[in-house]
């Protein structure tokens, strides 16, 4: 237990003010995703009664509801090279229930400092037929990989699907190193063809304005206010057919979709989507009422727990990776001098 003296009882109360800073903050510029890639976008807006607009509870669509997700973990880190593992799939439910489900089996990859280019590469040139004009970082090419196979399989599904269906991605609708603009492009203009809703939902958002007070739950306190206990949304861009930053293909907006639900959560509506993002919200709404999951859509809470990698099921590829290890004649020595990790030791102790 930290022995709290005097000191560091003064450093508390000065972070307890900085909070108290932040939920004064009056909103008047909203400052999106500073992130090492730069590129923030600024909107002048204020947030007030009047930006809200409630949404009905019930939609009487029957249109299927497609979402499609993916985890990843590090296996083993030797630093200059990790094994690491991905899985991916997608679900597709109707107002029925759940009416098709695909979960690919787990990928293993051997990812070093010298490969890193080359199998980001590869695959990018298979799904985009061009070399990549970006490249992620090192640590960044396992959640690269996955991320290309998630939208590379929404392509796949906009076939699948039937105009007015929804295609849900976990994550926004922003292009990065990861995820290439000619990649989400091309997808977000085949989906509007083809009458198909395109959608990005973010858990976790790095939106905030002012000087740092975080957009997410300071919007929560205020929609509360204006419409207790009700679902709403709210408006917060609205790019026109070509944005300055190309980066944006979505309109960006933030729902409660559940009345009784304590989180919101920003949502991506394709920009190049006619469809009313009322009807949207309404349909998005209807989907997320499962008691366990309250305001997020099931589809994406159910492709979650299916692509997810848990603990447990890393330290079964951790044991069979060793397992194989051992019987192909490396040494436990061996093992232990490329992955051990004293830091680990000293948490533990």
């Amino acid at each position: 237990m930290i022995n709290v003296d005097n000191s560091i009882e003064n450093k508390l109360r000065e972070s307890v003010k900085f909070i108290k800073e932040v939920l004064a903050e009056t909103p008047s510029l909203i400052d999106f995703e500073h992130s090492n890639e730069g590129e923030p976008l600024l909107i002048d807006k204020d947030i007030d009664e009047g930006s809200f607009e409630s949404i009905s509870e019930k939609s009487t669509s029957t249109k299927k509801m497609a979402a499609i997700d993916g985890g990843s973990t590090k296996i083993v880190n030797g630093h200059s090279f990790y094994i690491g593992a991905y899985r991916y799939g997608y679900v597709v439910l109707n107002p029925n229930g759940l009416i098709k489900e695909e979960i690919f089996s787990p990928a293993i990859e051997a990812i070093s400092t010298t490969n890193a280019t080359v199998k980001f590469s590869k695959l990018y040139l298979e799904i985009l037929e061009k070399p990549p004009e970006e490249l992620p970082g090192f640590d960044a090419v396992l959640d690269g990989l996955r991320t290309l196979k998630e939208w590379s399989l929404s392509e796949k599904l906009l076939d699948k699907l039937d105009e007015g269906d929804m295609i849900l991605m976990d994550g926004s609708l922003r292009s990065s190193k990861i995820l290439p603009p000619n990649l989400i492009e091309r997808i977000c203009k085949k989906a509007a063809k083809r009458k198909i809703n395109l959608i990005g939902i973010t858990k976790t958002s790095a939106l905030h304005w002012g000087k740092h007070s975080p957009l997410i739950p300071i919007i929560y306190r205020i929609g509360e206010q204006v419409h207790p206990k009700q679902n709403w949304f709210l408006p917060l861009s609205n790019f026109k057919e070509k944005p300055v930053d190309m980066r944006w293909f979505g309109n960006i907006y933030v729902a409660k979709l559940s009345p009784t639900s304590r989180f919101i959560f920003r949502i991506d509506i394709n920009r190049f989507d006619p469809a009313s993002p009322k009807k949207i919200m309404e349909m998005l709404a209807t989907a997320s009422s499962d008691p366990v999951y309250m305001g997020y859509p099931y589809p994406l809470a159910a492709i979650h727990n299916l692509v997810r990698i848990d603990p447990h099921e890393k330290e079964d590829l951790y044991y069979q990776l060793q397992g194989l290890a051992l019987k192909e004649g490396v040494k436990m020595e061996e093992w232990e001098a490329l992955f051990s990790n004293f830091h680990e030791l000293l948490d533990i102790n």
